[in-house]
């Protein structure tokens, strides 16, 4: 098959292919340029997304759909990268070489346009000769054909004179002499014009033609070959992309809910006991009631022991407290035992080093060792104590203060030691869930692991109590479930002073959900 033998005469339809042929290359490289774009601004938004919702407490969080969700996130952007991969491997591998591909056809095109414009030059030139030679030779025997005929008139004129004749009969000759020439001209011409033709149809178009087939069949090749490369940009990205997927997977089968929930307990457990009934108070007549004055309770400082702690946190305090001195005394044993050895090689060779001085160094080791058995000892001591002791409901806040209110003690008797108070700050009981949206911060964790949770001091604020609350005496404000209060003190161990329309008085500060 040969566009030169089978398209001769095609030549402008094959030139118009070729053109679209380029124009197709440039199509398909603004595709992958457009695509390329489309990529980046991909991997661009994802980074962005991660970035927003990348939490360093969530990678330490100790809840594990916290874990996995910063598993998530983390390989989201892994993922980013590797669409940013994708478009660098189709910029080099795919875009640079259509782009070069695209302008080496155009100059080969032009180049073969070139050659095939000559020969099309040079045959309608061979053309136009042999037209000038056949009109000339056409011209010059019609020119002898009348100067015969008008010689023969003049024979057969009776008139005609001999000089006319002899005048006639050299122009006949003349005009004869003259149609040979061109005659032979055209000729000549004919043979060359047929030769320049036989050149043209049968060597030089059909090497234009083969060029131009040759170029075409180059172009789709590697357009095929650019086509599958396309495909393997992708490909390449294929094992990381799994891995991410994989990861991101392993890190949802990791994420237990029974842990969770037991994980909310380790870190809000208090130990106390669930309080006893609420005592019965007798009326005491509105007329002889009268509103205490507003007093600050006491705030309890912290204590070496944590005791100002509830049971629970009480016991892990301590337990994190021994086995941080666990870890020095490891530490300061090792210590001694490299002093002693130093010590022993500086005694055997005092050139290596001072020997006293390393034994001032040990001695200073074994006080600090003493001094860290005796304070792990005393923790420890106190870590057996509160895992021993019996767990019990707290104490009223009038017995905190030492004083009990007339009705508290009226009732003393009935109750013995199940008196009956408002869950302490640290404790708090379970929260609805808008009470638990409302305590996260913006892109936080669900649930705090401190200690106890610092209150702001009060300044007029309002709140919202979320549960009923009995007060145990006459300093405590007795207010149900969804009442609007005013805050007016945070006095910052777990108590609030706030106002109810005229009533004045404490309520425990996690029975209050202070209002954004």
């Amino acid at each position: 098959m040969s566009w030169g033998a089978e398209l001769w005469d095609q030549y402008d339809h094959v030139c118009h292919h070729a053109e679209q042929g380029i124009e197709f290359v440039k199509r398909v490289s603004q595709f992958v340029e457009k695509r390329i774009s489309i990529e980046l601004s991909y991997a661009k938004e994802l980074r962005r997304l991660v970035k927003g919702f990348k939490r360093k407490e969530e990678e330490e969080s100790k809840y594990t759909a916290l874990k996995g969700f910063s598993k998530l996130v983390h390989e989201s952007d892994d993922l980013a990268g590797q669409r940013e991969l994708i478009a660098e491997y189709m910029q080099a591998d795919v875009l640079d070489p259509l782009k070069t591909l695209a302008r080496d056809i155009t100059a080969e095109r032009k180049k073969h346009m070139r050659s095939g414009t000559e020969c099309q030059r040079q045959l309608k030139a061979t053309m136009e000769m042999l037209d000038s030679r056949k009109k000339q030779f056409e011209r010059a025997s019609e020119e002898a054909e009348n100067a015969h005929h008008a010689l023969e008139k003049a024979d057969v004129d009776p008139n005609s004179t001999k000089a006319k004749i002899d005048k006639l009969t050299i122009t006949l000759r003349q005009k004869e002499s003259t149609a040979e020439e061109c005659r032979n001209n055209y000729i000549l011409q004919l043979e060359a014009t047929n030769a320049d033709r036989r050149q043209h149809y049968m060597s030089n178009m059909p090497q234009v033609f083969k060029d131009l087939h040759d170029m075409n069949a180059n172009r789709i090749t590697k357009y095929k070959e650019l086509m599958a490369k396309y495909a393997e940009c992708h490909r390449k990205v294929f094992p990381i992309i799994n891995t991410c997927l994989d990861n991101i997977t392993a890190a949802s089968a990791f994420i237990d809910p029974a842990k969770d929930n037991q994980q909310l307990i380790d870190d809000r457990k208090t130990g106390f006991a669930i309080p006893g009934d609420v005592e019965f108070e007798e009326y005491q007549g509105r007329h002889n009631k009268q509103k205490p004055k507003a007093r600050r309770p006491p705030k309890e400082e912290p204590k070496e022991d944590f005791s100002h702690l509830p049971p629970e946190r009480q016991r892990k305090k301590l337990k994190s407290k021994v086995d941080e001195l666990d870890a020095a005394i490891v530490k300061a044993e090792s210590d001694r035992t490299a002093m002693e050895k130093m010590r022993s090689v500086y005694a055997q060779n005092p050139s290596l080093g001072d020997a006293k001085a390393v034994a001032n160094s040990l001695e200073h080791t074994n006080a600090k060792l003493s001094e860290l058995a005796a304070e792990r000892d005393k923790f420890q001591g106190w870590l057996t104590q509160a895992s021993e002791s019996k767990l019990a409901p707290p104490k009223n806040k009038s017995e905190k203060t030492g004083k009990s209110s007339p009705k508290t003690k009226k009732h003393k008797d009935k109750v013995n030691n199940s008196d009956a108070k408002p869950p302490p700050s640290s404790v708090s009981p379970p929260k609805p869930a808008s009470a638990v949206a409302s305590s996260r911060g913006e892109g936080g964790e669900w649930f705090s692991d401190d200690d106890g949770a610092d209150q702001d001091d009060g300044d007029g604020r309002e709140g919202v109590i979320l549960y009923d609350f009995n007060g145990q005496n006459e300093e405590e404000l007795s207010v149900k479930a969804n009442t609007n209060v005013t805050i007016l003190e945070d006095l910052g161990d777990g108590w609030l002073r706030v106002k109810k329309g005229a009533d004045e008085g404490y309520v425990p500060s996690t029975y209050v959900q202070i209002k954004e």
